[in-house]
């Protein structure tokens, strides 16, 4: 092939180029791009099983708290959650039910204390995008709580187990508020 004028060899070098430039993005942006939409979707899909399990975990251990508590039986709720804290030691569920218990039975101190624990554990509890988000009962705990913690706080100001506990509803409150760790 003779290359007969500029023109012709323009249209020569233009060619080239766009053969380079579609090398170049076939090499590069197209497979990476399907490889992180993949690896995105494996991380959610994860994420949905490990919610899915967690749920699971749940209903099959707590199933017989949460029935006490619904029928009122508060103190046998207690008693079965300290049994189950044996079996279970360290489980998050359990200090939000002890918390959501205690609520109930207007010990503020104590509810707060132990949702703080649980939120600390496990940050679904607050996250309300999360199967597992507790944020009306943990909103409501902070909501009547907190002013009665602080009143009594003004009264005892050398409290230390009282300053703890105020300490514990101003982290719920920030972490209800979106502020991390």
């Amino acid at each position: 092939m003779m290359l007969r004028d500029r023109f012709d060899q323009l249209l020569i070098v233009a060619l080239v180029g766009v053969l380079i430039f579609t090398a170049v993005l076939m090499a590069g942006a197209g497979p990476r791009d399907d490889n992180q939409d993949a690896q995105a979707a494996n991380r959610r899909f994860e994420r949905e099983m490990l919610h899915q399990a967690r749920v699971a975990f749940i209903e099959r251990h707590y199933s017989p708290v949460i029935t006490l508590r619904d029928n009122g039986s508060l103190p046998d709720a207690l008693l079965k959650l300290e049994e189950l804290s044996r079996t279970l030691p360290g489980e998050a569920h359990n200090d939000l039910l002890s918390g959501d218990i205690l609520l109930r039975m207007g010990q503020f101190d104590r509810a707060v204390s132990k949702l703080a624990k649980a939120v600390r554990s496990k940050a679904d509890y607050v996250d309300s995008a999360s199967p597992l988000s507790e944020r009306p009962l943990i909103e409501s705990a902070v909501s009547e709580g907190l002013p009665l913690i602080r009143d009594r706080l003004r009264v005892q100001p050398d409290n230390l187990t009282l300053a703890k506990v105020l300490k514990d509803g101003y982290y719920l409150q920030s972490r209800l508020a979106g502020g991390c760790e």
